[in-house]
Parts: C-alpha cells; sequence; structure tokens
C-alpha cells in the first residue's frame, strides 16, 4: 500500500501506534538508565531505530501533506497529540539524564586522569615537559 492510497484515519492510527511503541521503548530505556543499568539498554536498539525511521517518514510524509490526516477526525488527532505530547517528554527526560551520566563520565575520567598525572608532575589536558635530551647525528651512519 502506497503512503498515497492509506486513508486520513488509517495513517493517524498508524502514527499513534507508533509513538506508543516508541514511548514505551524510550520509557523502559530512562528506566534503565535511572537504575543504573545502561547496558541493557543494548537490546531495545534495534527495535527503536526501526520505529524511529517509520515515525520519522510518517511525520515527514505529514508534514509535507496535511491533507494526509484531514478527516481522520478530531478524536483521533487529539489522541495523536497527546501521545505525541508524553513521547517528547519521555524523549526530553532521556536527553537529561544521557547528558548527566556523559558528564558524570568525563569527571571520573578527567579525575583519573589528574590523580595519574599529579604521580608524574602533569597535570590533565596540560603537555608533557620531558627533558631535553641531547641529539648526536652520526654524519658517517
Amino acid at each position: 500500500m502506497t503512503s498515497e492510497a492509506i486513508d486520513p484515519t488509517m495513517r493517524v492510527k498508524m502514527l499513534i501506534a507508533l509513538t506508543e511503541e516508541l514511548t514505551e521503548i524510550i520509557s523502559r530505556e530512562n528506566m534503565l538508565l535511572r537504575a543504573q543499568r545502561p547496558s541493557e539498554i543494548a537490546p531495545l536498539q534495534a527495535d527503536k531505530a526501526r520505529l524511529a525511521a517509520a515515525y520519522a517518514q510518517s511525520i515527514r510524509q505529514v508534514a509535507a501533506d496535511r491533507t494526509a490526516v484531514t478527516g481522520a477526525g478530531a478524536a483521533l488527532i487529539e489522541e495523536l497529540r497527546s501521545l505525541t505530547k508524553i513521547f517528547e517528554e519521555r524523549a526530553d527526560q532521556q536527553r537529561a539524564l544521557l547528558d548527566g551520566a556523559r558528564a558524570a563520565g568525563e569527571t571520573v575520567i578527567r579525575a583519573i586522569a589528574e590523580e595519574a598525572g599529579g604521580k608524574s608532575g602533569e597535570k590533565y589536558g596540560g603537555a608533557a615537559k620531558a627533558a631535553a635530551a641531547p641529539i648526536v647525528v652520526n654524519e658517517n651512519a
């Protein structure tokens, strides 16, 4: 079935289903991130990527032709708006969780580097200052 052949009601119902599935995956990922179990997110990524691609394509189609959803009915459109708002909130939460995890990881790495650098007299991010070694050139070589 081509995208042009999908009636507006069916298109909105498909978008609702995609939005619900993506929201569920992101909610599970957020729960795992809060529980500090990020390695358990990996199995969800293939399904998330597939759904996200289908969602993005559907949104692009609707954005290119608003008549694609005209006639779907106010109740379905309102349900889609409501679910989209929840989806966006969960995505924002995930962004914040990932940014926090990234910052925490960078802080730990910086602390380790400073500790390691402190033992040899260097600071993290600073250039190593080695004593100049004499160079001997053998012109007969």
